[in-house]
């Protein structure tokens, strides 16, 4: 049963990695096209430019810390944040709430559909959440300290 906890969260850690590291990667090769599609999307010029850098910077930052058992519940919270974000955009955009359809998407996100985007999305945010209850329930190495950890973080701002 060990193997079994200890490769879980592993599993759910390189799905996302796949996932961060392809987009991010696909955004920084094109940039030009990834920051042209920034600017047409709804949201201030000004935004959309400095997003086109973020982004990818923000998944390749999630790719390192999900690499490491010690950090991976921080990869873990901002995956899980991001995919959440993405998903609701991506979620307005199929239900048809602005006056023109956008696209920043990356690769083979491309080709998708908003409603199989959102699909897709939504099964990533599962997996992100699954990461963040299995490296917080299950003991192993390393899985205790960092869930204890963020289980201080959630008990000190119901304090507030």
């Amino acid at each position: 049963m060990n193997r079994i906890q200890n490769f879980l969260p592993l599993a759910a850690s390189l799905l996302l990695i796949i996932l961060l590291g392809y987009t991010g990667i696909a955004k920084l090769t094109d940039f030009a096209s990834f920051r042209s599609a920034m600017q047409n999307q709804e949201i201030p010029l000004d935004w959309a430019r400095q997003l086109a850098w973020a982004i990818p910077m923000v998944e390749m930052l999630l790719v390192g810390l999900l690499l490491w058992e010690k950090t991976r519940i921080w990869g873990f919270i901002g995956s899980l944040a991001l995919l959440t974000v993405f998903s609701t955009y991506v979620g307005l955009i199929w239900i048809g709430s602005f006056p023109r359809v956008p696209c920043g998407c990356a690769g083979i996100f491309d080709s998708m559909s908003w409603g199989a985007h959102l699909v897709v999305n939504l099964v990533f945010v599962a997996i992100s959440a699954v990461g963040i209850y299995l490296s917080t329930t299950m003991p192993g190495e390393g899985h205790q300290e960092s869930g204890d950890r963020f289980k201080g973080l959630i008990s000190a701002s119901r304090m507030r």
